[in-house]
């Protein structure tokens, strides 16, 4: 591009005003908004459903004494799975470090109020198997696996994923209106001097390219600052989910996504602009 186009880009921009800064505003925070959901849906699949980790089997038995048979009775049923009884002192002390709110009154309750609990680490491959015995054996009163709930959890995630990705979708598409706009009131604003442009012989490229080119800057600069916001995000919530990380390609698709989408606006705009005859 020339100069004299240049030129043409920084005065759109320039004329775009509150609306350009609207549609720049909402395409960072539809890249931060689904970056963040993104990057805590990969971190919650990594640290917490994991498919090659232990599982965690939990038994709650009727009382001591058919806590020790329970666990003799799986050891033999189940060699390789390694299985920890937890005395109901230990279950009352567990529970106070759960819930710190409740450990003063957790820790004055009588330990007989605690059943004794069987705790089995199991290959994930064995968990139904370990659960169902126990499940089928009067000692316990009730099983739980951490592969139930990590099933709830990913569900929970996957619906919550779904809704984030909806919101984003939908400011992008504000954005897109608004770049829309934008470009047919500058086209509208520069009737006379586009109906000029034309009669010097100015080909129809050179015409509406400024305008692609103004709105396409509006979405990369929203997309910048998107990134920005999420890996500021990112080291605030560093501290509170250890190990959050944002890929390097979410933070590189970002002014790209906000590029293409305030192009696909712009392009839509122009379409107010009739072609030279």
């Amino acid at each position: 591009m020339n100069r004299h186009a240049w030129r043409e880009v920084k005065r759109q921009l320039r004329e775009s005003g509150a609306a350009g800064a609207v549609a720049v505003l909402l395409v960072m925070v539809a890249g931060a908004w689904g970056g963040v959901f993104w990057s805590v849906h990969l971190w919650v699949d990594r640290e917490l459903l994991a498919r090659g980790r232990a599982t965690t089997v939990v038994a709650v038995a009727r009382g001591p004494a058919q806590a020790a048979s329970l666990q003799q009775a799986l050891a033999a049923r189940f060699p390789a799975v390694g299985v920890t009884a937890l005395a109901p002192r230990a279950v009352q002390e567990e529970l106070a470090r759960w819930f710190p709110e409740l450990a003063t009154v957790l820790l004055t309750l009588d330990e007989k109020n605690f059943p004794p609990v069987l705790q089995a680490d199991v290959p994930p491959a064995e968990e139904r198997a370990v659960a169902a015995w126990l499940r089928a054996r009067p000692e316990a009163t009730l099983v739980e696996s951490s592969r139930a709930w990590q099933a709830r959890l990913e569900s929970t995630v996957s619906r919550i994923l779904v809704a984030g990705f909806a919101l984003a979708a939908s400011l992008l598409v504000g954005c897109a209106v608004v770049v829309l706009l934008v470009v047919r009131l500058l086209v509208l604003a520069h009737a006379d001097e586009i109906a000029i442009m034309r009669l010097i012989g100015a080909h129809e490229g050179d015409i509406r390219r400024p305008y692609l080119i103004s709105g396409s800057l509006l979405g990369v600069a929203g997309g910048v600052l998107g990134a920005g916001a999420l890996e500021g995000l990112r080291v605030a919530l560093q501290g509170t989910i250890p190990g959050l990380t944002v890929a390097t390609w979410l933070l590189a698709a970002l002014p790209v996504a906000g590029a293409a989408t305030a192009a696909a606006g712009a392009a839509m705009g122009l379409a107010s602009l009739p072609r030279e005859p």
